[in-house]
């Protein structure tokens, strides 16, 4: 049945497009398929990267349907110094929506490991734009304030809460947020792979990249973040859950069916079918962000972006263009993909080890492979 999709991520492997990845295929409420390739086996375990966001949107979800937060609370009602430097006015929603105009950095080093040094630091965040009136993807930054309101709430870790509210009661126990040393002996290494095959503002513009700028800091170097035992144990809600395959598409198995009924029908409706956030996305060309209150829907009308010198034709579909309009889900910066299709009621999870500089490529080896899990179960 998967035979296509078996051969195609082999192929990548071989080709050193991928190391280690795991896959998995949820139906009718439960997995009817799950495999390990490269030095992966079923056991291991992945950074899910963004992927995380929304699993921890869903405890969000669920507070706010227990009547302990609403989407429009003020995150200054919770926590009343965050509202420093023209903060006061950012709501849980802006944050689910990347629209609260606060920076997008990581936490710093220093203070990823202590919840009171993550807190100064926001506190010490200004107010970027004006909240709601711009898309602005925050990797890291809103999910770091989401979970400090999430212990403020609950009293308890922002993990823990996750585990208790969610994952406990969906029988997810593969799935960690924040995870302590002791558990890391089944996480797979991140790694690089491949260069950038050509200069993209040069085939674009015509024009070579400008020289770096002295005074601008260095790109990120998302291996220190997912390798790191005291990010990992920090428990990033914007990107650093530690899953297998499996864990993420049984998640969304849980939002086609809702088993144990965490969720009103109110909310998870509102959650993976309606669309908040119409805002131009400037990763996708400038097509609609499309986001929910902690998801992206497919939709339509997505711009393509060609180079014809260099061979790239791209749809820039959240997903693939295989998938329904209706389908929502996630992805992460590790290749990792999630979602679920409501109209065939598939679930899927692809996760890797690794980071492709070739940035084209790796896009198109995502949508190759969901297009061959969908066909495969269709």
């Amino acid at each position: 049945m998967t035979d296509r999709l078996d051969q195609l991520i082999t192929d990548l492997i071989a080709r050193g497009e991928l190391r280690d990845a795991q896959y998995a295929i949820g139906l009718d409420n439960a997995i009817v398929t799950t495999k390990a390739f490269g030095g992966a086996d079923l056991d291991s375990r992945f950074c899910i990267f963004s992927s995380t966001k929304p699993i921890f949107a869903s405890l969000l979800w669920r507070l706010i349907d227990q009547g302990r937060l609403r989407l429009g609370t003020r995150i200054v009602e919770v926590w009343p110094e965050f509202g420093q430097h023209g903060k006061d006015s950012i709501t849980i929603e802006h944050l689910l929506l990347h629209t609260a105009g606060i920076p997008s950095p990581m936490i710093t080093p220093e203070a990823i490991g202590s919840r009171a040094s993550r807190a100064h630091e926001i506190e010490q965040w200004p107010l970027e734009l004006e909240s709601g009136t711009a898309y602005t993807y925050h990797p890291f930054s809103a999910g770091w304030v989401l979970a400090e309101v999430v212990t403020r709430i609950t009293g308890m870790p922002h993990g823990e809460a996750l585990r208790s509210e969610i994952l406990e009661p969906l029988g997810i126990d593969r799935l960690e947020l924040g995870v302590p040393v002791e558990r890391l002996g089944d996480v797979r290494r991140i790694d690089y792979i491949r260069e950038a095959p050509f200069d993209v503002f040069e085939a674009v513009t015509g024009q070579p990249s400008p020289p770096a700028d002295p005074d601008v800091e260095e790109p990120f170097d998302i291996r220190g973040f997912a390798n790191d035992p005291v990010v990992i144990g920090a428990g990033a809600p914007g990107g650093g859950a530690i899953s297998n395959a499996a864990s993420v598409a049984t998640f969304y198995q849980a939002l086609l069916h809702n088993p144990a009924h965490l969720w009103s029908d109110e909310i998870l409706a509102d959650a993976t079918t309606n669309i908040r956030n119409t805002f131009p996305d400037g990763l996708a060309l400038g097509a609609p962000a499309n986001r929910t209150i902690g998801l992206i829907i497919a939709g339509t009308g997505h711009r393509r972006f060609t180079l014809p010198q260099h061979g790239i034709d791209l749809v820039m579909h959240p997903f693939a263009p295989a998938v329904s309009p209706q389908t929502f889900g996630h992805g992460g910066g590790g290749g990792q993909i999630a979602f679920a299709d409501p109209t065939t009621g598939v679930s899927f999870c692809f996760l890797s080890n690794v980071i492709d500089r070739d940035a084209f490529g790796a896009f198109q080896n995502q949508q190759d492979i969901i297009e061959a899990a969908v066909t495969s179960i269709i």
